[in-house]
C-alpha cells in the first residue's frame, strides 16, 4: 500500500518539465522563471521534510501526514494548466512541494522500521522504486493529457491522488509508535550528529544538481533537438523509469558490496552519459540511449545514500527518510534556477554538459563520510 501511494505521490514530483514548453509558449515563461517554478516546489520539499519527520519520530503520528499529503501534491499538480500567471503557477508548485514533504518521511521510516537490517537497502529499494516509477509515469500522464485536451485537462491528474489519499485514510496505521530511540530535540540531534549530516548533505547536493537539471530542461532539450512535444515528455518518462530500475539495481547491491561502493560507482559511470546528452546535436536512437543510461547510472546512489544516512543516525528514522529524501529532491532547486539563467545566456547543451560532471566530486565527497555507528 505504501509502495502504491508512493507511486502517486511521487508521479507529481516532475510534472512542471514537460509543461514547460507549452507555458513558455503560452504563459510567457522564460528559461530562468520555470527553473525558478522548480526551486518553489523543491525547497518546500526539502525544508519541510526533515521538520515533519522529527516530528514523527517523537510523536508516531502521522496518518494525516501520508493521506493529506498525496492529496495536496495531486491538487497542486492539477492545479498547473488551470492557474493563471507565475504566481499562481508559484503556489501550485508549492503545494505539490508540501504534500511531499508530509508523505515521505512517515510512510519511508515505517518501511525502514519493519525491514530486517541486512535486507533494509533491498526493502526500502522496492520503496523507493515504486516511488521512482511514479516519478517517470507523471510525464507520461501529462503527455496523454496535452493529447487530449491541452493545458486546460491537468484537473485530471487529481484523480490518482484522491484514490491513493483515501486508500491510506483507510488503511494506514492509525498510530505506529514512535519510530526514533529519544525524544531528544532537533537541535540536540544536529548538534550530536553534524559531521556526519554535513558530509552527507555535501554528497547529496552535488549528485541534486546533476539529476535536477536534468530532469528540468531534459524535454527543452529534446524539443530543440528537433523532438515533438510528445516525444520529448516520453525521453523525461525513459530518464526516470531507467532511473527507477537503476536505483533498485543500486539498492539490492548495496546489501552485498557496500553503501558507499555502490554510491561512488553509479556517480562515476552517470558522467559520459550525460555529457553526452549535452553534446549531441540531433534527437535519435543515441538521444533515447544516454538519456536513458544517464538516468539508471545516475539515480543508482539514491536509495544506498537513503539507507545510508537512516543507519548513521540510529534513533531518527523518519527525520533522516526526510532530510535525505527531501534533500535528494530539493536541493537541486538551489541550483537549477542560476543554471536556467546560465543556459539562457550560453545554451541548454553546455550546461547539460556541465551538470553531468559534478558527480565526480560527489564520489570523491563520500570518501570522507563518516562511518555509520552501530544501531
Amino acid at each position: 500500500m505504501l509502495a502504491l501511494a508512493h507511486t502517486v505521490n511521487d508521479s507529481y514530483a516532475y510534472i512542471l518539465p514537460p509543461l514547460l514548453p507549452l507555458l513558455l509558449e503560452q504563459a510567457g515563461l522564460t528559461l530562468g522563471m520555470g527553473a525558478a517554478l522548480v526551486a518553489i516546489q523543491q525547497l518546500a520539499s526539502a525544508v519541510l521534510q526533515p521538520l515533519f519527520g522529527h516530528w514523527a519520530d517523537r510523536s508516531g503520528e502521522g496518518r494525516w501526514m501520508a493521506w493529506l499529503g498525496v492529496m495536496l501534491s495531486g491538487c497542486g499538480a492539477a492545479a498547473l494548466g488551470l492557474v493563471p500567471g507565475f504566481a499562481g503557477l508559484g503556489l501550485a508548485m508549492l503545494a505539490t512541494g508540501i504534500g511531499s514533504a508530509l508523505f515521505h518521511p512517515m510512510s519511508a521510516a515505517l518501511v525502514a522500521q519493519a525491514a530486517p537490517p541486512r535486507q533494509r537497502a533491498f526493502w526500502m529499494s522496492t520503496y523507493i522504486s515504486a516511488g521512482n516509477f511514479g516519478l517517470g509515469i507523471g510525464p507520461l500522464l501529462v503527455g496523454l493529457v496535452l493529447v487530449q485536451g491541452g493545458l486546460s485537462g491537468t484537473w485530471l491528474l487529481a484523480i490518482p491522488a484522491a484514490i491513493a489519499g483515501g486508500l491510506l485514510w483507510g488503511l494506514a496505521p492509525t498510530r505506529p509508535g514512535r519510530l526514533g530511540a529519544s525524544s531528544s530535540s532537533l537541535l540536540t540531534v544536529l548538534r550530536r550528529n553534524w559531521q556526519v549530516l554535513v558530509a552527507l548533505v555535501g554528497v547529496v547536493a552535488v549528485r541534486s544538481w546533476a539529476s535536477t537539471t536534468l530532469v528540468t530542461f531534459l524535454p527543452t532539450l529534446a524539443t530543440e533537438r528537433g523532438a515533438p512535444p510528445n516525444e520529448a515528455a516520453q525521453v523525461l518518462t525513459v530518464f526516470l523509469i531507467s532511473g527507477a530500475l537503476g536505483g533498485f539495481a543500486g539498492g539490492a547491491a548495496a546489501d552485498r558490496l557496500g553503501r558507499d561502493r555502490v554510491v561512488i560507482g553509479s556517480f562515476l559511470l552517470s558522467v559520459p552519459f550525460g555529457i553526452v546528452l549535452g553534446l549531441l546535436g540531433d534527437f535519435g536512437a543515441a538521444f533515447w540511449l544516454a538519456a536513458a543510461a544517464s538516468g539508471f547510472f545516475l539515480n543508482g546512489s539514491w536509495i544506498s545514500l537513503t539507507v545510508r544516512g537512516q543507519e548513521s543516525v540510529p534513533g531518527s528514522i523518519a527525520m533522516m527518510s526526510g532530510l535525505m529524501l527531501g534533500l535528494s529532491v530539493g536541493l537541486g532547486g538551489i541550483a537549477v534556477t542560476p543554471f536556467g539563467l546560465i543556459a539562457e545566456r550560453f545554451g541548454l547543451g553546455p550546461v547539460i554538459s556541465g551538470t553531468a560532471c559534478l558527480p565526480v566530486l560527489g564520489a570523491v565527497m563520500m570518501r570522507f563520510v563518516p562511518r555509520p555507528r552501530a544501531a
